[in-house]
């Protein structure tokens, strides 16, 4: 408990001492504030009655200085406009006006009356320079007028007389003077342009004037034009009279201007004396400068004295002040607690502190008194303590040792005695295997795992989970996971390393164990061909297979945690973030099938992907797993199989057809021929079939042909014809065989396809061959081995199918026939079109027999077809087609090199 006082407390006379502090400061701040006041005032009169003065003469010094500069800029500038002249003019007036009206200096005022006089005379002179040169100016356009003038006069003369055939020798001649007299007028005019007004200031009234040699000799050619006849004689004096007068206005403006430079000159004499009254001033000035700096520095030195003595006064007080206080209230308290402290550390720690004080000492000697009673239950609990570390230290299951940096034992429990593998029968064993082992030499297997071990305790000053193989006593190594730490001094000095073992061989093997599990199961992952994604709840990727790097560009790391909708690219977002939402929602599978990818193949051709979504259990955190299989080529198969198929059915059907239109087509075209031979005139037997009725075979002939009967006879004929080539071309479609294979250039058979369909102009089909560009891009490549006709009708129908689409308005038609290898043991052949392209839809039918997208009448749908047919029936290879419309089309036809088994046979 504190003791009560009814004594002031070293708290109280602190708070009494300040008190008085403050008063005597408050008395000295008093007498500095009323000093200050006084100094204040005076140099306040002082420096305002000195800046007045100051700052009238350094703006009159500006504005006189701004004035000269203005005037000297006026008197240097001759060839300027009228507004320029009259706005400097009038400005340079007010500034010496203003100037008058705030100099106080008689001097100075009458400097600036006579400035103001002088500058009138001036202005007056310089207006009458102004308007000579511009008189000059006049004469000069005039004169350039009057040559002008001549020189068209002169050129329209010779050009007249030369047309009239005279002689025009004087013409030239005066053609020749104008043109040198232009040429002295240039060099005149570019001098006088040239020429310098200010030079003319400091010249003497009988120097000559500039060009004064030029101008006579220009006179003395124009004089020679008087020679000539009318107009040139007068032009020529008139000229001659204008320079005249244009050199007495030379020699007036040179006059004017050695006036004005002397006018110039007294301006500048006048402000020259202007300038050395106002240094006169401003070195006044500088002297009331001078001696106000004096009189401030006075009223400082008396204030600054006073305040000196004040604070000597003051610090005396306070030294006699805190050495009393000082003595009484701490130095002599605290002799005594030193005294008993000194006492405590010799072993004294039951004697009481008795300092007979009621103040903040009372206080102190009071805490001290309560911490001998502490301290001794301190040393009661930290015995307790003691007993209670050494019960856990001996029953712990983890082994707990101590060593120090060397790695000696300086104590270890019981239970790591076992986990080492020693026989724990007493203490004494305990104690053995303390003093013979070596932490660090003796029980890490690998001697590497000791150095490991103190690094990272020098570098962490405490390691936790650190896994390490160790040794039992019979030689074998388990893995145990060790923590431990540094015990310093209270100096910062290690004092040993303390730890604990414990025996981790059955985790580390059941680790082992799983992740050789989960390395199996990547692997099975990764090897999948197809894309598989996982995804939690979220949406978020949380499986990540090869395939789908492949597929993204991006690593499993880099796409876990991301939703799936930003790093799978495949499809737009919408095809299948619905059927996955729907998954996870009612945890039934979703299947997608043919979904078009937004990542095409190489040759441009869509890819598609069957994509199946089956849910994951709730109890594994849920989610779903997202498998998508490329179909691309499954689906080019089936398309194959299917069109082979529907050949196959209409080739049986095209069989039958031909079969039955055969017979009475037969009929048809044989007795069209019939009649076509009893009405001619050129067999006998007609003649006289015709004579025996009263006619003549002629007069029938021509009624049949007024009456249009030959031409319908002829058009049975074609439409027979053209309807036993379809039939023909059904047989060909639909008969199979074994045919003639043999190796062939293909380069040679599309050659001579090119020419043949060169000589096939068809005005119903509007197309002309031989106005397509051909372009032949012909790789070397082996001989195939084919049947030549058929493989010339495929090449044939490829072409004309491309020339068909190639109409007038296409302005460079061109086909482009490519021929390369294609793998090691095919050969591709392409046929490309500029033409306007093909729609999806049209692809898909294109070998569709009968299919035909050009007006009836001009096609039978069957050559694609058949090209088709022969190519991937009876040669064993592929046809396709690419297009785009408004981009043309591409036939890519894939032959084997080899076909040693010839066509299928069906």
């Amino acid at each position: 408990m504190l003791k009560n006082t009814s004594r002031l407390s070293i708290k109280g006379r602190l708070r009494q001492f300040s008190l008085a502090a403050i008063l005597i400061f408050i008395a000295i701040a008093l007498i500095l504030y009323i000093a200050s006041q006084r100094v204040r005032t005076s140099v306040g009169q002082i420096v305002e009655n000195t800046l007045k003065h100051t700052a009238q003469s350094l703006q009159n010094s500006r504005d006189f200085g701004l004035l000269n500069a203005r005037l000297s800029v006026f008197k240097g500038t001759f060839k300027v406009d009228d507004v320029w002249y009259q706005f400097e003019s009038q400005g340079i007036e007010k500034d010496i006006a203003q100037l008058q009206r705030t100099v106080s200096d008689t001097e100075m005022t009458s400097l600036l009356e006579t400035l103001q006089a002088q500058f009138q005379v001036y202005l007056q002179r310089r207006e009458w320079v102004n308007y000579l040169l511009f008189w000059r100016l006049e004469e000069d356009e005039d004169i350039g007028e009057l040559f002008l003038l001549l020189q068209e006069i002169a050129a329209e003369k010779l050009m007249t007389a030369r047309l009239a055939g005279d002689d025009t020798d004087s013409l030239e001649q005066l053609v020749l003077l104008v043109s040198k007299c232009q040429v002295g007028l240039a060099m005149i005019a570019k001098m006088s342009a040239e020429e310098n007004p200010v030079r003319l200031l400091d010249l003497a009234f009988d120097t000559p004037i500039p060009l004064k040699q030029e101008l006579h000799d220009l006179i003395l050619q124009l004089q020679g034009l008087s020679h000539y006849a009318a107009p040139v004689d007068r032009l020529g004096r008139h000229l001659v009279d204008h320079f005249l007068y244009y050199q007495f206005q030379m020699q007036q403006y040179q006059d004017e201007m050695v006036r004005l430079g002397e006018l110039s000159r007294g301006l500048g004499q006048l402000t020259q004396q202007i300038l050395t009254a106002m240094e006169n001033l401003d070195l006044s000035t500088a002297e009331t400068v001078h001696q106000s700096e004096s009189q401030i520095n006075k009223a400082i030195i008396n204030t600054v004295g006073i305040v000196q003595l004040l604070l000597l006064l003051l610090a005396i007080i306070f030294w006699v002040s805190i050495k009393i206080f000082f003595k009484k209230h701490i130095q002599d308290p605290m002799a005594l607690v030193s005294a008993r402290l000194q006492a405590f550390q010799q072993g004294d720690h039951s004697s009481p502190m008795q300092l007979n004080r009621h103040d903040e000492w009372a206080d102190i000697e009071s805490v001290f008194n309560l911490m001998l009673a502490d301290l001794a239950e301190s040393v009661s609990a930290l015995q307790k303590s003691e007993q209670n570390y050494r019960d856990i230290f001996n029953n712990s299951s983890d082994g707990i040792f101590q060593t120090t940096i060397d790695g000696d034992l300086l104590k270890i429990n019981p239970a790591l005695v076992e986990i080492l593998g020693y026989d724990l029968v007493s203490e004494a064993e305990v104690t053995s295997v303390q003093t013979t082992l070596n932490f660090h030499n003796d029980v890490y297997k690998q001697p590497i795992d000791s150095r490991r071990w103190l690094q990272l305790l020098h570098q962490q000053d405490g390691v936790r989970d650190f896994e390490v193989q160790l040794l039992r006593r019979d030689g074998g190594s388990f893995w145990a996971s060790m923590n431990g730490h540094f015990v310093r001094s209270t100096s910062g000095h290690i004092s040993y390393i303390e730890g604990t073992v414990r025996d981790v061989s059955a985790q580390k093997k059941a680790q082992e164990a799983l992740q050789r599990l989960h390395v199996y199961l990547q692997n099975i992952i990764d090897s999948m061909p197809s894309v598989l994604i996982g995804v939690n709840l979220d949406m978020e990727v949380t499986l990540w297979n090869k395939r789908a790097e492949q597929e993204s560009i991006l690593s499993a790391e880099e796409a876990a945690g991301l939703s799936i909708s930003k790093v799978c690219r495949l499809f737009d977002n919408k095809v299948y973030t619905a059927a996955l939402a729907e998954t996870l929602q009612t945890r039934k599978p979703t299947r997608l099938r043919k979904v078009e990818s937004l990542k095409k193949l190489e040759d441009g051709r869509s890819r598609f992907f069957d994509i199946l979504i089956y849910p994951l259990s709730l109890i594994g955190g849920g989610g779903a797993v997202v498998y998508m299989d490329d179909v691309t080529e499954l689906l080019h198969l089936e398309e194959m199989m299917v069109r082979s198929e529907k050949m196959q059915s209409i080739g049986g059907l095209a069989a039958g057809l031909a079969h039955e239109i055969n017979n009475p087509l037969a009929v048809i075209l044989q007795n069209a021929q019939v009649v076509s031979r009893r009405l001619s005139p050129e067999l006998d037997k007609n003649r006289q079939i015709a004579e025996d009725l009263g006619t003549t075979i002629e007069i029938i002939s021509e009624y049949l042909q007024l009456r249009g009967c030959k031409k319908m006879l002829h058009s049975i004929s074609d439409a027979g014809q053209r309807a036993a080539k379809i039939i023909e071309n059904m047989q060909s479609f639909s008969r199979s065989g074994v045919s003639n294979f043999i190796p062939c250039s293909l380069a040679d058979l599309l050659d001579r396809m090119i020419e043949l369909a060169a000589s096939d102009y068809e005005m119903r089909h509007q197309f002309d061959f031989k106005k397509i560009n051909i372009v032949r891009e012909y790789q070397p490549v082996p001989d195939v081995c084919c049947e030549a006709g058929q493989i010339q009708q495929v090449f044939l129908s490829l072409l004309k199918n491309a020339a068909q689409v190639l109409t007038s308005d296409i302005k460079d038609p061109r086909i482009t026939l490519r021929i390369s290898p294609y793998g090691d043991d095919q050969v591709s052949i392409q046929v490309t079109d500029n033409g306007p392209g093909m729609t999806d839809d049209v692809m898909t039918r294109i070998f569709d027999p009968f299919y035909t997208t050009r007006k009836v009448g001009q096609g039978t749908g069957l050559g694609l077809s058949i090209a088709y047919f022969i190519v991937t029936h009876n040669h064993n290879g592929r046809l396709a087609v690419s297009s785009e419309a408004g981009q043309g089309s591409c036939f890519e036809m894939i032959l084997p090199i080899k076909n040693a088994t010839g066509p299928l046979v069906v």
